[in-house]
């Protein structure tokens, strides 16, 4: 799974980027902007091709996964440890439910309630200077029980997608590289999609 996560500021004509990358093969793209309302995310949903919102995860607002019929929802480690998350059945039957892990000792609860984790920081931050990573060159994940898909954040790109692969991810999730330079944000994808795939059955 190829999981592409929005620039946490605005950048210019960025809903044309974001539906570029999905029809580039992108699996995901998760709405994030920290700090803006909920009202401000519908915003900027209003400006997407509604064919697109299928593929679409937001993050924390909830209600605009049944509002737009979006892929589902996301919650950060501290949201989803402070209790914020809403019982399932405030959630549409296809809604998944994502969250963010920073440590593997997590994984084994987390996988069980949890439909995709994203454990960070996998290699040094490109997007973060200064957030380091925390798993060795040879890691490798131990697969907990449960329903979850485990994608590699932080500092992923084309140089270590391959690695991440090794190491035993479901997918990827990618910022810094692809919006380090937006007006290459396709070619970023395509490229670092090139790479991942072609390490499919090599394993």
């Amino acid at each position: 799974m190829l999981l592409i996560i929005t620039h946490p500021e605005t950048l210019p004509q960025e809903t044309a980027r974001w539906q570029e990358l999905l029809a580039a093969g992108a699996d995901a793209l998760l709405l994030r902007k920290p700090g803006r309302t909920q009202e401000d995310y519908a915003r900027l949903l209003d400006q997407v091709d509604p064919v697109c919102y299928s593929r679409i995860l937001v993050a924390e607002h909830w209600p605009l996964c049944r509002r737009y019929g979006l892929m589902g929802v996301h919650y950060s480690e501290r949201l989803r440890n402070s209790g914020l998350p809403q019982p399932a059945m405030h959630y549409p039957p296809h809604c998944l439910l994502s969250t963010g892990i920073h440590d593997t000792a997590a994984l084994p609860a987390a996988a069980q309630e949890w439909d995709l984790l994203l454990l960070s920081p996998v290699f040094d931050s490109i997007s973060k200077p200064g957030y380091k990573s925390r798993y060795p060159a040879g890691f490798r994940l131990q697969r907990p029980e449960g329903r979850a898909r485990i994608l590699a954040l932080g500092g992923v790109n084309h140089t270590n997608a391959a690695r991440a692969r090794e190491m035993g991810f479901d997918g990827i999730a990618l910022l810094g590289a692809i919006w380090n330079t937006p007006g290459k944000a396709v070619e970023q994808y395509n490229h670092i999609s090139n790479i991942w795939n072609a390490n499919a059955h090599t394993l």
